[in-house]
């Protein structure tokens, strides 16, 4: 059975009172100017990765074949057996979708069931309010009533000929219990890699990781801090994952890691060192200039005219023996720059040119 529930990052999500109306709209406004910048720099990174993965540098396998069956998307739910009965399994940790597909359900049924991932179970009148579309307008009851009964004709019945969204009494309602939400997955499988600092749970887990969490789920309700603390415990496991495959000796599966991460958070630059040591370990100088080429373009997206900071430009100087230059030229340069002459290479930032 696949558990449905969330961890409890989603305790206290929301508010309730007279605050709703202004919490929610600085929530929207937060969302909106925010994520915008890391969305774009999640779709780079993604879009960059699909096509390094195409052409199969270190740590990265290389396309199939010509005629060989294409391998599914990391993270990709398995192809059900034939006859077995449909499922549901909402994603999040990307772009949203359902039972693997993006936009397979209209907007409004696609939040519903957001709603009740995150929140469930939620009385009507509290989901009403919910997919009001804005704080203070909530949504028609029979409006909401009908959308359930679209919703629930669209997914199938669950197993055991129940509903996906399933009436609990007293206006209650929440998804089945064999539904499932990738998140709830990850942080299971990487609770425990973290717990025994095992790979193959990590490995897992990141397998799921598609790009940025809630990815365009710009819902005014949903607050920007479940998102947020979804990208650390991505990062968290990402960065762990790189140290073990490193320790092992597996610099490419070390790379895979560190690209998962960054995948979900574009500007950590721990990931960035990480992914540049393990191109350094598999012998792949020119991995490393991508990659701090790439760090330097994804922190400057987030933060405009920002650059990397120091610990990053100094592994990157590490890695590639940039500016070492013998000790003695490096006097008669500094004695040149005293009399106005040439500085240093470095000498004007932290961060190489």
């Amino acid at each position: 059975m696949c558990p449905m529930a969330l961890s409890p990052l989603f305790s206290g999500a929301f508010t309730f009172g007279g605050g709703l109306l202004a919490g929610g709209l600085l929530v929207a406004v937060a969302l909106g100017r925010t994520t915008h910048a890391r969305t774009e720099a999640a779709r780079t990174e993604a879009a960059r990765t699909e096509a390094t993965a195409r052409s199969g540098p270190a740590g990265v396998p290389a396309s199939p074949p010509p005629g060989a069956p294409p391998s599914p998307p990391p993270g990709a739910p398995a192809s059900p057996p034939p006859g077995a009965p449909p499922g549901l399994r909402i994603g999040v940790l990307g772009p949203l979708t359902i039972n693997g597909q993006p936009a397979a359900l209209l907007p409004a049924q696609s939040q519903l069931l957001v709603a009740l991932a995150v929140h469930g179970p939620l009385t009507g009148r509290r989901l009403c309010e919910l997919l009001g579309g804005e704080p203070g307008r909530p949504r028609p009851p029979g409006s909401l009533r009908q959308l359930i009964v679209r919703t629930r004709r669209q997914l199938g019945l669950a197993p055991g000929g129940r509903q996906w969204i399933e009436h609990l009494g007293q206006g209650r309602y929440a998804l089945h219990p064999d539904a499932c939400v990738d998140l709830s997955e990850f942080d299971e499988l990487a609770a425990r890699g973290l717990r025994d600092r095992t790979a193959p749970p990590l490995r897992a887990a990141l397998a799921m990781v598609r790009g940025e969490p809630f990815e365009a789920c710009c819902y005014w309700w949903l607050d920007l801090a479940v998102a947020e603390r979804a990208r650390v415990r991505i990062a968290e496991a990402a960065r762990v994952l790189c140290s073990l495959e490193l320790a092992a000796g597996n610099p490419g599966g070390a790379a895979r890691a560190a690209r998962a991460g960054l995948g979900a958070d574009p500007a950590d630059e721990d990931l960035w060192r990480a992914l540049m040591r393990a191109e350094h370990a598999a012998g792949n100088l020119a991995g490393v200039q991508e990659a701090w080429a790439r760090c330097r373009e994804a922190i400057g997206q987030v933060a405009a005219g920002g650059q990397p900071g120091p610990a990053t430009a100094a592994v990157f100087r590490e890695l590639t023996g940039r500016y070492h230059a013998p000790k003695a030229r490096l006097e008669r340069m500094g004695h040149a720059a005293g009399r106005g002459g040439h500085r240093p290479p470095g000498a004007e930032g932290p961060g190489p040119g």
